[in-house]
């Protein structure tokens, strides 16, 4: 619905965010701006007070609105409000349509994930339109977004870049920056504004469906942390600034130190190849940490996948003997030798160190990763499905857990079904095959056992030890597939909600047991 603001003028945001734009040098002289505007009260203030500054500071403005194409006419209404506002205020307005949906359903992700993929593509063809020109893209990101994504990643287990929050500016392509001009702003502050102007905005419904991990934070977790300190999201956002400098700092100090501490040996048998060595043990933990994750990252291509739970495997390797190997994602390896530890991505159809095959589909370093961004997906109520060689591993969110823990017998005994208690998982889920260090927890009291002795006493032939599934998380192996699960994710009595875990046999799937139109493959 659209909302009507009243109440006094407030005029003190237009000049804050005058100085946060030169502060930040988010705009300047002979910039072309284009305001993100999708008729929230965010979005409506962010173009009123960009359009009042625009000759004080010297760029040219136009706006852009995406219409997802899922609310049906409350979309539509939002896209005809948006038009019209600009219309009144003289600022060049283009309406994108786009069906959230239908692109989510072919490209195998979440709506939400979707629609931020078409948002970005829309606006980097907006940009296009004005060729030769410093072009900034202007969201309405403010405090309490960025106090929201902060907890969000900490609750995820966040390193310090995503404690460092939501960033001012990034560059998107060349030429083309993404700014948000009210990042130093609270909610509150933002609609005295439009209160004091008398501007009427429109409201998303689903900005409060609690399904959504944001929305529960925004409208359950920051108001409790207000009635401490009515300032704390605002603090909040202060912190995330101060870890962002932080982070700054710290991957300056990595690229000084890197060419003392790592050597690029060029392409080797399978591919690009490079070399830790052990004077990297000689700095604080936060540098060795840093340059063994620039170093994965740029050995595998990308930083999408790479997480703590990586770099933690690759430091520990200093500690082992020479001839050790870890298996990482995107078919990267690293092998514990004389020097230091070797790292390098091996490329399909080519050889390894001992000479052996591997085939085009990486069988050695085969890994499906689930990051806590597609673990939300297991909150709206939606099934995450990884094809594997044997079959397919289904994953869901099966029921809220006060149903079973009157009656923890009913508890699946089956071989492929498995109950685990989900908010006892902390970080991302890998599915892969087996690694140096993974161990089982086998009791209450967070005893240990070694993967490998598990997999003796069970009297599994060496030769398909390496070819067992597993469901981890890190080193730490939640459930060996078709077999025991960890005595660290049981579900007991005090267990809130439940992830059912089913392992769908290749035959069950031929034998129809398995709708794969609903797969939404990792």
């Amino acid at each position: 619905m659209i909302q009507k603001s009243d109440g006094p003028a407030c005029r003190g945001l237009e000049k804050r965010m005058l100085g946060y734009l030169v502060q930040k040098e988010l705009a300047g002289p002979g910039d072309h701006v284009i305001a993100g505007v999708s008729g929230g009260a965010d979005s409506v203030c962010l173009l009123l007070l960009l359009d009042r500054l625009k000759d004080r500071v010297g760029y040219t403005l136009s706006a852009v609105h995406v219409e997802h194409g899922i609310r049906g006419e409350e979309s539509l209404r939002d896209a005809a409000f948006a038009e019209e506002l600009c219309g009144r205020l003289g600022v060049a307005c283009t309406v994108y349509h786009v069906c959230v949906p239908e692109y989510a359903a072919s490209h195998k992700m979440g709506e939400e994930e979707a629609a931020r993929v078409l948002r970005y593509d829309c606006l980097k063809k907006e940009a296009q339109a004005y060729p030769g020109r410093r072009v900034r893209i202007a969201l309405a990101h403010h405090a309490d977004d960025n106090a929201e994504t902060v907890l969000f990643w900490l609750a995820r287990g966040s390193g310090l870049k995503g404690s460092g929050g939501i960033r001012p500016k990034r560059e998107l392509i060349p030429d083309v920056t993404v700014i948000r001009p009210l990042l130093f702003a609270q909610r509150e502050e933002i609609l005295r504004e439009l209160a004091g102007r008398g501007q009427t905005y429109c409201e998303d419904g689903t900005n409060a469906q609690l399904a959504y991990s944001r929305n529960r934070i925004r409208h359950e977790i920051l108001p409790q942390l207000r009635r401490i300190n009515p300032q704390a999201a605002a603090h909040i956002a202060a912190c995330a600034e101060t870890m962002s400098e932080l982070s700054d700092y710290l991957e300056e100090e990595t690229a000084r130190i890197l060419p003392s501490v790592c050597v690029r040996l060029g392409e080797e048998t399978g591919g690009p190849a490079w070399l830790l060595l052990e004077t990297l043990t000689d700095y604080p933990a936060v540098l060795e940490k840093a340059v063994i994750y620039r170093v994965l990252c740029e050995a595998a291509g990308s930083s999408r996948d790479i997480g703590s739970v990586h770099v933690e495997a690759v430091l520990d390797f200093f500690r082992h003997q020479t001839g050790q190997r870890l298996s990482l994602p995107y078919r990267t390896a690293a092998e514990r030798v004389c020097e230091g530890i070797r790292i390098r991505r091996i490329m399909p159809g080519k050889e390894n160190e001992k000479g052996e095959s591997i085939g085009a589909a990486g069988e050695e370093t085969a890994e499906h990763e689930i990051l806590p961004q597609k673990l939300e997906q297991l909150e709206r109520g939606e099934t995450i499905a990884v094809r594997l060689p044997d079959g397919v591993l289904q994953l869901r969110l099966q029921r809220a857990a006060d149903d079973i823990c009157r009656n923890i017998s009913e508890i699946p005994k089956k071989k492929y079904t498995k109950w685990l208690d989900y908010d006892k998982i902390k970080n991302s889920l890998q599915i892969r095959t087996r690694r140096s260090g993974d161990y089982l927890t086998i009791d209450g009291e967070g005893h240990r056992k070694k993967l490998k002795e598990y997999l003796v006493g069970e009297k599994i032939p060496a030769k398909q030890r390496d070819h067992i599934w597993l469901l981890t998380e890190g080193a730490h192996v939640i459930w060996v597939i078709g077999g025991r699960i960890s005595a660290g994710v049981k579900v007991t009595k005090d267990t809130r909600r439940v992830l059912e875990v089913r392992m769908v046999l290749r035959e069950e799937i031929s034998a129809g047991c398995l709708n794969m139109e609903d797969e939404d493959e990792d």
